[in-house]
């Protein structure tokens, strides 16, 4: 835990000036951290209020707090509540609760009807506990916290509205600002210390900071119960009386790397050095702050980090994949090879025959060929499957070797811009995040609806209608015409589209086919892939295939290998396209 109780008296101390002063406007600064502006007779103080699961404090500040724009549901709300009760209230008194990191600000409000309200402001500093709740101090009511916390996740006390405020359970630890001698006499009996950090078990308060500095001041170990007895007076003098001595110690940079209330010689940062400061409060502060933007900072770095690293991944899949589709191809003329000795030799193959043995005199020496023979297929389909299989890999081994080198290229651009990443600063990250933003999953496409399809224009003004489900897809093949190109994302789900054609025998320019073939790939489930291979054909090469709605089946077909998007130009717009 960053702050400790000490830390938390001398704030306290600090907010004792401010009594008498009224609250004026109350603003969210960060998610779980609010802040009330306290004027009066020559005071004008900003007071932090932060729940905040690391960095959790309260302090103060004279210049308004920074602040920049979050979304953040309990803040903003818990805000609303304390501007309805609090603005115009006066702060009566702080104090902190037995040397615990309970701190309580009593305020004094008049209602429209001038009846005076007494509110009470409980800041509970308990690490990821931590929580500001507002209580109505007649009834002793819950008027509402900026954490709810039903009995579903807290079963010793709800934190809700109208719900009796019951304080955050501290087992029998002792106040060691009030403790009698007699009284610490009989605890050190019953619970033997064997070293200083057992005394945390014992009172509030004992963090590792303080007992070093209270070893520090009498000169003597904490493990030997009359010193600590001397150890606490100095600590009850010194809160009690407020003889607080802040020190902040800061980097060779100047920025502030630890404050305590009390200079001590065993700095956490060995390279630090320590500086007097007259106000506790804004150091805390600013430290604290800066603490927690720098881990909003980091947490979006990792984040970016993350998401190009799931990009890397899925480019690198991609890659691996079409490399070993591209051995596959390699095998292409062997499969057109056998679908030519299948039909030289298709007379002596008997039917039903699962290989057939025979002999290619082409070879050089002749060799023996064994083919397998498709289960349930003659020996002619069988041939014909394989010239399919033929000319599937040639298309294939023309668009591989430039679909592969944009997937390097886009891989070696993702491990250059996570480099970037790692090194970034503040301002360098957020330009960073835009540029990834770049070459992110694209946008949905805003297209213009026709009834069931989208429709869209590509490169030379062709029209492109893309099926928006299966009943769509459907439909789409009814109305197509014999010579239109329709389109659809290799192996995977995704929506037809169809390329409407002019005139009959038209060749389609390849910008056209491109553009509609990335149509295609953006309306599947390969979206978000770097680059999808889609297959296309003439309409009349496609047929339904019975009794699977909004499947097909096609022949005929070319691959061409697209990134998945929608064109900048659609049906309806006018000039020139961009």
């Amino acid at each position: 835990m960053l702050v400790d109780s000490f830390m938390l008296a001398a704030v306290v101390h600090e907010l004792r000036a401010f009594q008498g002063a009224t609250v004026r406007r109350i603003r969210p600064v960060a998610p779980f951290q609010i802040a009330l502006l306290l004027q009066g007779r020559g005071v004008k103080v900003w007071v932090i209020l932060s729940a905040h699961t690391r960095y959790a404090h309260v302090s103060w500040c004279p210049e308004a707090p920074q602040t920049e724009p979050f979304e953040h549901p309990e803040t903003l709300r818990f805000t609303e509540t304390l501007s309805r009760h609090l603005e115009g209230a006066k702060l009566v008194s702080a104090e902190q609760k037995d040397f615990d990191r309970l701190l309580l600000l009593r305020f004094v409000a008049i209602t429209p009807l001038g009846e005076r309200k007494h509110l009470a402001l409980w800041a509970e500093i308990m690490g990821k506990h931590s929580n500001l709740v507002l209580v109505d101090e007649e009834s002793q009511l819950i008027v509402d916290a900026l954490k709810r916390l039903p009995s579903s996740v807290n079963r010793y006390r709800e934190v809700l509205p109208n719900r009796p405020y019951l304080r955050p359970p501290t087992g029998e630890r002792r106040n060691p600002l009030t403790v009698t001698y007699e009284d610490f006499s009989q605890l050190v009996t019953l619970h033997p210390v064997a070293e200083p950090r057992d005394w945390a078990k014992l009172f509030f308060g004992m963090s590792e900071a303080l007992l070093t500095l209270m070893a520090e001041q009498i000169g003597e170990p904490l493990s030997d119960p009359e010193a600590f007895w001397r150890a606490l007076q100095w600590l009850r003098k010194t809160v009690q009386q407020g003889e607080f001595a802040p020190t902040v110690w800061r980097n060779e940079s100047g920025v502030i790397v630890w404050c305590y209330p009390f200079p001590c010689r065993q700095s956490p940062i060995a390279t630090a050095r320590p500086e007097p400061v007259r106000h506790f409060g804004p150091p805390l502060s600013e430290w604290l702050n800066m603490l927690a933007h720098q881990e909003t900072i980091e947490q979006r770095r990792q984040s970016l980090l993350g998401e190009l690293r799931r990009q890397l991944e899925g480019v690198e899949q991609q890659l691996k994949a079409l490399r070993q589709r591209w051995q596959e191809t390699q095998d292409a003329d062997r499969y057109r090879r056998w679908g030519e000795l299948l039909l030289t030799f298709a007379h002596e193959i008997p039917d039903g025959a699962t290989e057939a043995i025979v002999t290619d005199y082409d070879a050089d020496p002749p060799q023996t060929v064994h083919i397998p023979l498709p289960e349930g297929q003659t020996v002619t389909e069988a041939a014909q499957h394989y010239f399919a299989l033929y000319r599937k890999l040639k298309n294939a081994a023309d668009a591989l070797p430039y679909v592969m080198e944009r997937l390097q290229r886009r891989a070696d651009e993702l491990r250059q811009l996570i480099e970037r990443v790692q090194n970034a600063d503040e301002s360098e990250l957020s330009k960073l995040r835009e540029e990834a933003k770049a070459h992110a999953t694209p946008s949905s496409p805003t297209a213009q609806r026709d009834g069931e399809f989208l429709r869209y224009v590509v490169a030379g003004g062709y029209e492109v209608w893309v099926g928006r489900n299966a009943d769509a897809n459907a439909k789409l093949l009814r109305l197509a015409r014999p010579d239109d190109l329709w389109f659809h994302v290799k192996g995977a789900p995704g929506s037809h589209a169809l390329l409407r054609v002019r005139q009959r025998n038209e060749q389609v320019p390849p910008d056209a086919i491109r553009e509609a073939a990335q149509l295609a790939a953006y309306h599947s489930r390969r979206r978000t892939s770097a680059w999808v291979e889609v297959d296309y054909t003439r309409a009349k090469y496609v047929r339904p295939a019975k009794g699977q709605k909004g499947l097909a089946l096609y022949t005929h077909f070319k691959t061409v290998a697209v990134q998945p998007k929608a064109p900048q130009w659609q049906s309806g717009d006018e000039g020139e396209r961009t």
